[in-house]
């Protein structure tokens, strides 16, 4: 099985003998290397690599602070932290760190870690999502599990994905197919490229452009939320509209 990895350090030439070096296992693909955390965090929220290969002492936020950062996320990569000072070790016992590498890297030290990346990505990789399970969002700064039921709609804005409540909006770091698939039940739809509902939260049907509706969901907004023309028949048919 093929371990998808991201390496991020400022200084790219450090990042290149990585690269190097891991080319040397055909099991591992180089998705991408950064020199900042923030380009680094948003390209792996969405892309998902299986193992970042982390300096410690990054500009910006260090990769201490990213590591827990990308804790919270869905099935998170796992981390292999790359540092030259022997003293953030402790440290890094904080995090969700499963290897640790004191530079300069060399083969050797890359391989021991390789072996427990591949035991636990064999283990972990491609579990599947619990239809029954709760939905989690963050709410400043906070980890907050909703009932799906809680759920009147959720959308995605900019590769943003957010969930909507009767009274609250709230970031959601699950990709939008995954919020799809845990709502997958009677209840919800995606009316929307961008949108799905909870059907026992609409309030009213508008009749709209080209045979479209909007509609106007519960709660404090009272938001509408168009239905595509590509959903309009599934949607008139569960809701027995002719």
């Amino acid at each position: 099985m093929q371990v998808k990895a991201v390496i991020v350090d400022d200084e790219q030439p450090i990042c290149d003998e990585i690269e190097y070096l891991l080319k040397k296992h055909l099991d591992v693909k180089v998705q991408g290397t950064f020199n900042n955390c923030f380009d680094a965090i948003t390209y792996i929220t969405e892309y998902r690599p299986d193992v970042i290969f982390l300096d410690i002492k990054m500009p910006g936020i260090s990769g201490l602070e990213m590591a827990k950062k990308l804790s919270i996320l869905s099935n998170p990569p796992l981390v292999v932290f790359i540092t030259a000072f022997q003293e953030y070790a402790l440290e890094a016992f904080d995090t969700p760190a499963i290897g640790y590498i004191i530079k300069p890297v060399t083969e050797a030290k890359l391989s021991v870690v390789m072996q427990k990346i591949q035991h636990l990505t064999t283990k972990y990789q491609h579990k599947p999502f619990d239809p029954n399970s709760k939905i989690c969002v963050i709410d400043n700064g906070k980890i907050l599990p909703l009932q799906k039921k809680e759920v009147v709609l959720a959308y995605v804005n900019e590769k943003d994905v957010y969930i909507r409540t009767a009274d609250k909006q709230y970031t959601c770091t699950l990709m939008f197919k995954e919020i799809e698939a845990i709502l997958a039940d009677n209840n919800f739809l995606r009316v929307h490229r961008q949108y799905i509902v909870n059907l026992d939260q609409v309030l009213e049907i508008i009749p709209w452009f080209h045979g479209s509706y909007l509609l106007r969901m519960a709660g404090a907004n009272h938001e509408d939320v168009p239905v595509s023309r590509s959903n309009i028949k599934r949607f008139k048919n569960i809701m027995g509209l002719k």
